[in-house]
């Protein structure tokens, strides 16, 4: 067993990204088996959560901070989810979060486009990677009724197979949501919301290859802690932002820029006041060794 795989193992953080998917996946089906929607927000709250008590009881190897003062409606789940890959490096992932509603259609990836804002969010997420070297996903949240006899078998990019309920949380390229975000009916006259089946599982993968065999890959920008501890002062201990509705609507920014920190000295600040990406929470997955 190499030292890698060795601190993979030992880190319980796989196990945990697979634990999140399965719960989210149950959590969607049960609410899609009542014609209920449920909302990202609610479901990548249930998801620090899971990752805080993770933290707090077996591995405290998770820096969960979240920006106080949000709206919610406006400003989403985006994630920014940093990985130690070596020693005082870390990969950068920014996670664009998007749920399956009860019609298996996602009906919110044109959110944010306008007439004022002719912009899509997967240009901005395009504009951040050339411009930081990070890697950009859609973080797809998904539940489906299956039947006991369904069969599914199919291998990850890690080269380990997985159930269906590990696409609870899927990440998926941004080209692939920009060409299906775009489809247009048979004449053209509106968009047509991808399915469920247009993007799983041959266009997707389960969320924990961000930390089962990504962990130790270095491709793209590599960035040491301090420019992730440093990028952005809005962000605060999780512990010390209340994620209570009251408290989110003390004060709500009306300008979603007004946030995004121009730090001539940080290159992660640079490129996302350059591409316009505003996330709302941050995730720093550190190395299991590093821990005293």
């Amino acid at each position: 067993m190499t030292e890698a795989e060795k601190n993979l193992i030992d880190s319980g953080r796989c196990e945990l990204f697979e634990e999140i998917a399965s719960k989210v996946w149950k959590r969607i089906t049960d609410a899609h088996d009542v014609n209920v929607n449920l909302r990202e927000e609610g479901i990548t709250y249930d998801i620090l959560v899971d990752i805080l008590r993770f933290s707090k009881y077996r591995n405290g190897n998770f820096d969960v901070s979240a920006k106080p003062g949000y709206d919610e409606n406006k400003y989403g789940s985006d994630i920014d989810v940093f990985v130690e890959t070596t020693k005082n490096q870390y990969r950068w992932f920014a996670l664009q979060a998007k749920i399956l509603k009860a019609n298996n259609r996602y009906n919110t990836l044109r959110d944010g486009y306008s007439q004022t804002n002719p912009t899509y969010q997967w240009d901005k997420l395009k504009l951040l990677e050339a411009a930081s070297g990070c890697t950009a996903f859609y973080l797809l949240y998904n539940g489906k009724y299956r039947s006991e006899d369904y069969n599914f078998k199919k291998n990850d990019s890690c080269n380990r197979p997985y159930t269906e309920d590990q696409l609870g949380c899927s990440l998926v390229s941004v080209p692939i949501i920009e060409k299906l975000g775009l489809t247009r009916n048979a004449r053209g006259t509106r968009f047509v919301n991808p399915t469920y089946e247009d993007i799983h599982p041959h266009n997707s993968e389960p969320w924990r290859t961000l930390v089962c065999c990504m962990l130790d890959k270095a491709d793209g920008t590599l960035y040491a802690k301090a420019e992730i501890d440093n990028y952005n002062s809005k962000f605060l201990p999780i512990s010390e932002v209340s994620l209570e509705d009251d408290s989110l609507d003390i004060e709500k920014d009306k300008d979603s820029n007004k946030d995004i920190e121009i730090n001539n000295d940080n290159k992660i600040a640079l490129a996302s006041q350059k591409a316009g990406w505003n996330p709302t929470f941050k995730i720093i997955i550190n190395r299991s060794d590093n821990i005293d």
